[in-house]
């Protein structure tokens, strides 16, 4: 204890030999000592104004600092009022300034920014008008798609059979012109037309066997629907011939045509065949072309056998 009392008491000793005030030590002991010269002028010396040193943590609080010195920190610091300073500035602007934010206490952890920070405009500068939304324009009804008609199909119209075309008629053998004794009707080649199959027969008034055979013949005439008969009066230039054979023709009971040997019929036969006796019977088929040439007389039996040899 006593120890004590002597080093306290030490101490107050070199406190007042150095001229300081303990209260004044004890109060600031940073304050620079005074020196001996200050000590021994009776001028009062100005006390040095000790200015806290900035600190590197931001000053937070709810109220503007009014100070003779800038505020160094690293958050700006917002106030309601502008900062009064020493030094001579222009006229304040006005800022927008968003709300601001609590400057977070050091070793604490800050979110992130969820939101991202919007451009604030310079003052002074135009700013774009807000762009009317263009409205929807409005979707026009559908209309009613009319239902197709049905289209009649026309009906297929039948394809005409091809008809062969016309094949040339041959030229007959025999071309003629004449008439019938009795009735004066005119015969032509065209008469081979009619049937498949026509027989012609010369005769005269004077010749025996002819007149014989004109019976059989009248008969086949009539058996045989594809056979025509014909008959040529030899001389029928000389008189009388005409006259005897229209008796002959009557009594016999005739009904095929009795024709005339004028200069067409002797053109065509007579001459080309040599005819010098008689009977001779032609036969000549539809289109005139001549089958075959028959000498001599026939009896019934011979004719029906020549005639279905040539049908």
């Amino acid at each position: 204890m006593k120890k004590v009392l002597s080093f306290i008491l030490c101490i107050l000793i070199l406190v007042s030999a150095a001229g300081c005030y303990p209260l004044r030590v004890a109060k600031r002991p940073d304050t620079p000592m005074p020196s001996q010269d200050a000590l021994l002028t009776d001028e009062p010396t100005e006390e040095p104004v000790m200015t806290e040193e900035p600190t590197e943590e931001p000053v937070v609080t709810d109220e503007p600092v009014i100070t003779d010195e800038p505020v160094v920190t690293d958050e700006p610091v917002v106030t309601d009022e502008p900062v009064v300073t020493d030094e001579p500035t222009e006229e304040p602007t006005q800022t927008e300034v968003n709300d601001p934010t609590p400057t977070p206490k050091p070793g604490t952890d800050t979110e992130a920014p969820t939101a991202k920070p919007t451009h604030t405009p310079k003052p002074g500068t135009d700013t774009e008008a807000p762009t009317e939304t263009p409205k929807p324009t409005p979707t026009p009804k559908p209309t009613a798609t009319p239902k197709p008609t049905a289209t009649p199909t026309p009906k297929p119209t039948a394809t005409p059979k091809p008809t062969a075309a016309p094949t040339a008629t041959p030229k007959p053998d025999f071309i003629f012109k004449t008439y019938d004794i009795i009735h004066n009707k005119e015969y032509t080649e065209s008469i081979f037309a009619k049937k498949k199959l026509t027989m012609i027969n010369f005769w005269a008034t004077w010749c025996g066997p002819c007149i014989e055979e004109l019976p059989y013949i009248q008969q086949v005439s009539g058996e045989y629907s594809n056979l025509q008969v014909l008959t040529v009066l030899y001389d029928s230039n000389d008189n009388g011939a005409v006259a005897n054979a229209t008796n002959i023709a009557n009594s016999l009971g005739l009904t095929f045509p009795i024709l005339r040997c004028n200069e067409s019929i002797k053109k065509a036969f007579v001459n080309p065949y040599n005819i010098q006796s008689l009977p001779v019977t032609f036969f000549i088929d539809q289109n005139g072309k001549l089958i075959q040439v028959v000498s001599g007389s026939h009896n019934l039996a011979q004719w029906r056998s020549l005639i279905e040899s040539m049908l």
